[in-house]
């Protein structure tokens, strides 16, 4: 198995991939993880790697700081892939934006450009499940897992059904109709004993 990580951070600023990466490893032992930045990703390199599953990280900075030309590749990749694609935090607004579906921060509290100023979703919080399948199979119909955002996808792009959501976000998680494409919101890495659904959600996805 060669799980796909897609490093969608500026620089290398963010510590979404460090933290996919971390848990994969010791989640799946002999498994191989290839980290790669975003802006490297195509269709041809998919296609000569051959991995199991993709894995789109959070990003480190408001989407309007993205070029569409660093980001045409692995819209190719979520739109086109055959392997079963999971995004992350960023990685799931990334996936909304490849099918043409709107992103935007949450709220503004106060004036300021970019996240300055803009409301956050931070810390372990509760999620509504709605339906025990895919993602969230073996997982009871309220989740606690760990968030760290100000953007959300604000319309289903088309092709996708929500799949979970709180009072702060209503898009907390999506998936495809047809293909093996699911979005969270949230951080399902960031699990402790606590919370440990995060772990089961990954686990379910690596089943896919």
């Amino acid at each position: 198995m060669l799980i796909y990580l897609i490093d969608n951070t500026l620089d290398g600023q963010g510590a979404s991939p460090r933290e996919l990466r971390a848990v994969l490893s010791r989640m799946c032992d002999g498994v191989e993880i290839l980290t790669e930045p975003f802006h490297a990703v195509s269709l041809e390199r998919l296609q000569s790697l051959q991995p199991s599953h993709i894995i789109l990280s959070g990003q480190s900075h408001p989407w309007d700081e993205y070029s569409p030309e660093s980001l045409a590749g692995v819209f190719e990749v979520i739109k086109k892939a055959s392997q079963p694609i999971l995004g992350v935090c960023g990685g799931h607004q990334q996936m909304a934006l490849a099918f043409g579906a709107p992103i935007g921060l949450m709220a503004r509290l106060v004036a300021g450009e970019g996240y300055e100023g803009a409301k956050r979703e931070r810390g372990f919080f509760p999620v509504t499940v709605n339906n025990q399948r895919g993602l969230f199979a073996n997982l009871p119909s309220t989740i606690t897992v760990w968030h760290s955002h100000f953007d959300e996808v604000k319309e289903l792009p088309e092709g996708f059904h929500r799949t979970a959501s709180n009072e702060t976000c209503a898009i907390q998680a999506m998936q495809h109709d047809e293909r093996p494409l699911f979005g969270v919101q949230f951080h399902p890495e960031l699990f402790d004993e606590e919370h440990p659904e995060g772990r089961k959600i990954m686990e379910n996805f690596l089943k896919t």
